[in-house]
């Protein structure tokens, strides 16, 4: 019989945790009817397992003046080792988020910049890399919500 990794409470402190990544050990237990302690122990846990990677900021792109967005459909050369090149582009000082896939194109890059200039050089470093880029797509706007801390709610039965 397999162990699973995670319970029910973990996905509930996930998903405070995902709704409010600053909130204290104390109110996510009260909320959750455990003792401090046993939250601080199951949030070490999640962290050994590497299920929990890290404590994020969400930052409103548009406020700091970083008007231009754009998400790039890209492949890749073949003759490059795929983790390398991934890494390199993330790199780059206008890449926000790179995605890998195995269907069409191969990646999805989302690059953010003051201007469009930004985002050319962006353009220019990827195509230095003999990357490939399919489409692009300008941003109009983003909506980010921690919808995914329901769902954990949802799968851990309750609330």
């Amino acid at each position: 019989m397999e162990i699973p990794l995670v319970n029910s409470t973990d996905l509930k402190i996930l998903a405070e945790l995902v709704h409010n990544s600053k909130s204290t050990l104390t109110s996510i237990g009260k909320k959750l009817g455990l003792h401090p302690n046993v939250v601080a122990y199951r949030i070490n846990k999640l962290e050994s397992l590497g299920i929990i990677r890290d404590y994020t900021v969400t930052i409103d792109f548009e406020k700091l003046g970083l008007t231009e967005q754009v998400y790039l459909g890209a492949t890749f050369p073949s003759h490059v080792e795929r983790d390398t090149l991934l890494k390199e582009i993330s790199s780059l000082p206008q890449s926000v988020t790179v995605v890998s896939s195995f269907g069409y194109p191969e990646g999805i890059v989302h690059l953010v910049g003051k201007n469009k200039e930004d985002i050319d050089k962006a353009i220019s470093k990827l195509r230095e890399l003999n990357v490939k880029i399919e489409y692009a797509a300008p941003v109009i706007k983003t909506y980010q919500n921690s919808n995914i801390g329901n769902f954990l709610r949802m799968i851990a039965g309750g609330q």
